[in-house]
Parts: C-alpha cells; sequence; structure tokens
C-alpha cells in the first residue's frame, strides 16, 4: 500500500503545469534556442520593457533587464526603490508554438502578482513568466504577452546606461500617487472658470476621474508622471504632469494653452476649507494656542506636525504652541514651555501676517528669537528644549509662507472646552496640519 501511494505522489508531480510555481529557481528544464539567446546578449546596456496595455486596463511599469549567455537575467524596476539589480534565471525554449522566453525565479518582473489587482493581477500569480517571440521590430525585440488574454505584444527596446540611474528617479515620482490615491485629486483650472476638482481612483497606475468617463494609463517619468496617450482636461491635449519641487506629498501639474491640471494630495476634501473661517482672525480671535498634551492624540493631529515640531524625544513634548496677532499685521509666535527647575518660560519670533485667498499668511521675519529669561533657554541641561524650539518656531513660519487654510471644528477639547477648535493644515505641505484653540477677544 505505502508504495502505491508513492507511485501515485510521483505520477502527480509529473503531471504538474510547468506554470504553476515561480518560486522555485529552475522548475524548467531548458532546451535554450542559441538564436534568442543572441539576441537577448546583443545589447550591451540590456533591455527597457515598458508593461502597459492599449487599451488603458494597466498602466506603465517599467523594467530594466540584462541578460548573459550562462542563463542569468538582472532586473531592475520603478516597482521598487532598490539600486541593485536582482538576479534570476531565464531560458529561451524552443517550442511547438515557437520560441518562448522565460523567467524562471523570483525577480522584478514578479512584482506584477502584487502591483495589478483584479482579473488582470489574478492572471500574474503562481506563474514562470512567459513571452513567445515573434521577431524583431527594427532594433526593438517583439514578443506576444501569454500571460493576458488575447493577442497583446510586448516590446523590448535597447536600454541605455541613463536607463539604469534613473530608476530610482521613476519609483520617487509613481509610488506616492499609488499608495496615496484616495487622497489625491485633479484640479482643472481656466483663466475664464471656476476650477474644477475630481477625486481620483489609481488602480493598476491607471489615472481615472471618478463620475466621468475619463481615463488613462500612467507611466512614470524623471520630472514625474506621463500619460500613455493624449489625455484631454479642460479642453486640451496633456501629455504629462511635472512634479513641483519641494512639495510633500508631491504635487503634480502642468499648463497646456492657459489650461492648469493639477494632481494634489489633501488630506480632507479640497472643499472643507472653502470657508470664512480664517477672518476669525484678529476680529472674534486674538490668538491660537495649543497645549500638546491636550491635542497630541486627537484625530485632526497629523503625525508630520506632531513628529517634526511639538515632540522633543521619546519621553518629551514642547508644552505649548501659540500664535498672537497685534493689531491689523503684527504676530508673534510663541513656544512655552514647563522647565522642571525654573518654570513656565516663552520664547517667540516676531513676523507679519495677511490674510487672502481664504488663508493665513506669515512673512517679513528675521526669525530673531526673544525671551525675557535667556539663562533659562541657555541653560546646557535644557539644550534640546531649545534646539526643538528653535526649530518649532521657523518650522511654523515656514509653513505659513504660503498660507494656512483655517476651519472651525465642532468639538470642545480639555480643559479649556470652552474655546472654539479650529484646524490648521499648510497649503504648500498638506501633510501638516493641527488643531487649537482659539483665543477669544
Amino acid at each position: 500500500m505505502k508504495k502505491f501511494i508513492l507511485l501515485l505522489f510521483a505520477m502527480s508531480l509529473s503531471f504538474c503545469s510547468k506554470n504553476d510555481n515561480d518560486a522555485v529557481d529552475n522548475p524548467i528544464d531548458p532546451v535554450e534556442n542559441t538564436t534568442l539567446m543572441k539576441e537577448l546578449t546583443a545589447s550591451s546596456e540590456g533591455w527597457k520593457l515598458t508593461y502597459i496595455s492599449a487599451d488603458d486596463s494597466f498602466g506603465g511599469y517599467q523594467f530594466l533587464m540584462k541578460f548573459d549567455s550562462q542563463g542569468k537575467v538582472s532586473m531592475l524596476s520603478d516597482l521598487s526603490g532598490s539600486v541593485t539589480p536582482t538576479i534570476s534565471s531565464y531560458s529561451t525554449q524552443e517550442e511547438a508554438r515557437g520560441l518562448v522566453l522565460s523567467f524562471i525565479g523570483q525577480n522584478q518582473i514578479h512584482l506584477l502578482a502584487d502591483a495589478l489587482q483584479g482579473e488582470i493581477g489574478y492572471a500574474h500569480t503562481g506563474k514562470v513568466y512567459q513571452f513567445l517571440y515573434t521577431g524583431k521590430d527594427g532594433n526593438k525585440l517583439k514578443f506576444q504577452n501569454l500571460l493576458v488574454k488575447g493577442n497583446s505584444f510586448i516590446y523590448f527596446e535597447p536600454a541605455t546606461s541613463a536607463d539604469w540611474t534613473r530608476i530610482p528617479a521613476l519609483y520617487k515620482n509613481i509610488t506616492p500617487i499609488a499608495e496615496n490615491a484616495t487622497l489625491y485629486y485633479l484640479k482643472v483650472s481656466t483663466a475664464t472658470a471656476t476650477p474644477t476638482t475630481y477625486p481620483i481612483q489609481f488602480t493598476n497606475r491607471v489615472l481615472a476621474l471618478k463620475d466621468t468617463q475619463s481615463k488613462v494609463a500612467v507611466l512614470a517619468t524623471e520630472k514625474g508622471v506621463a500619460f500613455n496617450r493624449t489625455f484631454t482636461l479642460g479642453g486640451q491635449p496633456f501629455t504629462e504632469l511635472e512634479r513641483v519641487a519641494g512639495s510633500m506629498p508631491p504635487v503634480y501639474k502642468a499648463t497646456v494653452n492657459g489650461v492648469t491640471a493639477e494632481l494634489f494630495y489633501s488630506s480632507v476634501p479640497p472643499n472643507f476649507f472653502d470657508n470664512d473661517d480664517y477672518k476669525d482672525v484678529n476680529t472674534t480671535i486674538e490668538g491660537f494656542a495649543l497645549i500638546s498634551q491636550a491635542f497630541k492624540n486627537n484625530e485632526y493631529m497629523s503625525e508630520a506636525f506632531y513628529e517634526d515640531v511639538l515632540k522633543v524625544n521619546a519621553s518629551t513634548d514642547l508644552f505649548m504652541l501659540r500664535i498672537m496677532f497685534d493689531g491689523t499685521d503684527d504676530c508673534n509666535i510663541q513656544i512655552g514651555h514647563r522647565f522642571p527647575d525654573s518654570g513656565f518660560s516663552i520664547l517667540q519670533i516676531s513676523c507679519k501676517y495677511e490674510l487672502k485667498n481664504k488663508r493665513l499668511y506669515f512673512k517679513d521675519s528675521d526669525k530673531n528669537l526673544s525671551t525675557v529669561a535667556p539663562d533659562i533657554w541657555g541653560d546646557e541641561k535644557n539644550k534640546a528644549i531649545l534646539e526643538q524650539a528653535q526649530r518649532a518656531l521657523g518650522s511654523v513660519y515656514d509653513l505659513g509662507a504660503q498660507g494656512f487654510y483655517i476651519k472651525k471644528l465642532n468639538i470642545k477639547v480639555q480643559p479649556q472646552e470652552d474655546n472654539p477648535v479650529y484646524l490648521l493644515q499648510s497649503y504648500e505641505f498638506p501633510l501638516y496640519a493641527f488643531p487649537i484653540w482659539g483665543i477669544p477677544k
């Protein structure tokens, strides 16, 4: 009986499909075709593959591949931030259907199985990735894609040394959109009409404008992202969006014939700040005040603001942030702290402020620090507090250079539960947002 069971087990192995397991280093016994191998090894810098559909069902995934004559292939892709190529095996088999290139073992191209979703993604799981060679198209190698339905084709085009160095930039530009798609919006603005803002979907690197029929496959570039075909926005043809320098999370923007398209991040819906609450400044309130312990765990406190501005170390936070208005244009940004040995003291910078475009702006500060207790702040044992207070004052001012949006929240926060609570969010760096009490006049 035991021998019979072993025989059945052996027979079952013999009927396993060679496409079912890509984790084994070499599941195929290769009968190499030297003609195809010669083509694959002919390009000194290897080949570039843009894996994209013609029908906008999935977008542009970019791979670099370098083949050697020993059956090894090195890869980089914009699905990974790695600058070190991954090495695995390949084979060039001659079969009844033609010459088949098989990627054997786990490599960058197998990341498609995790990146692609839905039916398309399912087609890419548990496979040895195989492509049927159909000949040359100019200097490109043309393959039929055996992983998807239909007679779709992919092309290997000769790569350059520069292609290998730009992969990290491609990864850096496409990943923020893929990872934060639910918080990205596309705004289309013209010189004469009210801007239109669309929530988006970004599945399988296809940009779709919700509640419309508009969609387009997307691929990463060194400057930002490009569209697989001309994408009409506001009546104008767009081919790419460039990443705005210094924006974080990234903003992608382009202008064509007076129409501007801007793909931007917002932790709240863009119309959330479409109000006049910023006019409360110096009319109904004379300032803002935040006590770290009261607000640090509030749902409206962004991690970026707490970690970069309020937090000193694992056990200490700056005690207080205040923004105090004096008249129609003068302002003091203050950090207050309770020192264990010396009590409460304030460090501040002075600047001008301005209200416009539904924002509060800070400007014209020399960032000179002032305090009535220089000995306390200058005490060596308070060095970490001083350094973080300086960073915090500079950060709040810099975040306000392009303005803070202001929204009155319908919440109460102890111990000052009678004070109104506002949300301030940086226009330029929307990851930086924080709740704060308004100080009534």
